[in-house]
């Protein structure tokens, strides 16, 4: 299980997809799941690992998908005698299961390395890629001529500027230093993705320019304040390579922040809709319990039952007993 676990976190950091890992870190038997089983859970709702069944398993998928959204640690306390205390960082809940075992379990998101796309070919863009990519950043390059001896550490490079293919916007950042060619339209299509961070390597005069420039081509007010040029924190810089850092660093402290789980991660609506599909696939795979609010999988369901045409599905007896002594009260709720 160790194996298949370590190879699934290869797998969602590769695809700088976010996931959570939750770990049993107590336990007061009886209860399926045993101090040290850990499991991932991803975007999606999808477990992978043990780390209990029953309600145990709907609620840890709950609580997994309320760490990654927030990027802050959770523990969760499931008793037999539940409890009220809640806190950004603890929660108890009622085990509903017949077994009325205790089992706490720590939930911690993961957050890959972010996604630096740069566009254009400048000294500016080769110094960017080399140290973004020093720094376990995955690196994409646009740029017309474009190719991999110009840019060896890139992961992927692309000899035009196309974002159709970029599949995910909320970790990615966009830095445009095309440096006199094709500026203008360069900009513009980086400011119609979805990405919340894009900059442009340009004098203040340029910048002023550009916005000037997007507002003619019908790029809203809000989207163009949005752009961060000139780009790179304040250091003074003078070489290619300073000016590289600067901009790094402006990043890695944008990316920490937005991430750090103690503020609110300001991200336009069309990134939100970007990861639409991810809960339009959780909604379809996974049925609200209505005793105890938890999700359940509609593939392993512990129970099924029909109500008024409708599939009614359990994590556990407990949930389908209480369900049955009073149906309507659930369903209404």
């Amino acid at each position: 299980m160790f194996n298949e676990l370590a190879l699934q976190i290869e797998k969602q950091l590769a695809k700088g997809a976010d996931f959570a890992i939750a770990q049993v870190v107590d336990r007061i038997a009886p209860s399926s799941g045993k101090v040290g089983d850990k499991a991932l859970i991803l975007e999606t709702g999808e477990l992978i690992g043990w780390i209990g069944g029953g309600c145990v398993r709907g609620i840890v998928i709950k609580e997994a998908l309320e760490v990654i959204k927030t990027k802050r640690y959770r523990r969760v306390r499931i008793s037999p005698e539940g409890g009220t205390l809640e806190t950004p960082t603890f929660k108890q809940y009622v085990m509903s299961c017949q077994s009325k075992g205790t089992i706490e379990v720590m939930i911690e998101p993961v957050i890959p390395q972010p996604e630096l796309i740069v566009v254009g070919k400048s000294n500016i863009a080769r110094k960017l890629v080399q140290l973004a990519s020093a720094a376990d950043f995955r690196v994409t390059v646009m740029a017309s001529d474009a190719d991999v001896q110009m840019f060896p550490s890139a992961q992927s490079v692309s000899d035009h500027v196309d974002f159709g293919p970029v599949k995910r916007f909320a970790n990615t950042y966009i830095i445009v230093t095309t440096q006199g060619e094709d500026d203008e339209l360069s900009v513009k299509k980086a400011m119609e993705t979805p990405a919340r961070y894009v900059g442009f390597v340009a004098s203040a005069k340029k910048s002023e320019d550009i916005k000037t420039y997007l507002a003619d081509a019908g790029i809203r007010e809000d989207r163009i304040s949005q752009l961060r040029s000139p780009v790179g924190l304040d250091i003074n810089a003078k070489l290619a390579s300073e000016v590289a850092i600067s901009i790094l660093a402006e990043v890695v402290a944008d990316f920490r922040k937005a991430n750090s789980g103690y503020g609110s991660r300001c991200e336009s609506e069309d990134v939100e809709a970007t990861e639409a599909p991810a809960n339009e696939q959780f909604a379809e795979d996974y049925y609200i319990n209505p005793v105890c609010g938890v999700p359940v999988s509609k593939k392993n369901p512990k129970h099924v039952i029909e109500y008024r045409n409708e599939k009614v599905y359990f994590c556990c007896d407990g949930c389908k007993v209480s369900f049955e002594k009073d149906p309507e009260k659930y369903m209404v709720k």
